[in-house]
């Protein structure tokens, strides 16, 4: 097959592109990454050196939509704005993202919780990514006193597992039809209430 004449990183771009587009199609179930390389016009060999497997690939599409959502919410991290409000906002933001994905692209879904349970290395840097913006936020609520003083880590860590019901890839997919933002603000700002 022809040279494509694009980078490595471009590749792995445009296979990622293409795989989304037969996610959506086919179902991630049905992709192969034999059909990739044939819309990409180079050989199943070529695409393997950059994706071990489909489920390499697969990640490759998680992974990408999880760095753009990490950066949304680190744009909200550093609004200047009342933290409390923030930290309600980081909840919904989340949960929101969730739930559009489940919603509006199941089959990306899909991918996206099997790499979750299988709690993968990106998943880790997105799990570690929501706890570093969960601690500047605490931080921050703690020197403008709306919590009271104690250690950061641990205030996070409350905080997100008091979410997690609400974010969490199986309970935002479990609870998809619903509309549970009301409850979540609820559970967070009491939560909040007893650490102020």
């Amino acid at each position: 097959m022809p040279r494509t004449g694009l980078t490595a990183s471009e590749i792995q771009d445009k296979a990622v592109e293409i795989a989304i587009g037969e996610m959506r199609a086919k179902g991630f179930e049905k992709v192969r990454l034999v059909d990739v390389a044939k819309e990409m016009g180079i050989s199943h060999a070529a695409l393997y050196s950059h994706f071990q497997d489909k489920t390499a690939l697969f990640d490759a599409v998680s992974e990408r939509w999880l760095v753009k959502l990490d950066e949304k919410q680190d744009l909200l991290v550093k609004e200047k704005r009342d933290p409390i409000q923030k930290i309600l906002t980081w909840f919904l933001n989340l949960h929101r993202m969730k739930l559009e994905k489940v919603n509006l692209d199941p089959e990306l879904y899909k991918a996206f919780d099997m790499a979750a349970e299988e709690s993968k290395p990106f998943i880790q840097t997105h799990l570690t990514n929501m706890r570093i913006q969960m601690a500047s936020l605490v931080t921050e609520a703690i020197n403008q006193k709306k919590i009271k003083k104690r250690d950061v880590n641990l205030v996070a860590e409350i905080l997100i597992s008091a979410g997690a019901a609400f974010t969490h890839p199986k309970l935002v997919a479990q609870h998809c039809h619903e509309n549970r933002e009301s409850l979540l603000v609820e559970t967070i700002e009491a939560v909040l209430k007893g650490l102020g």
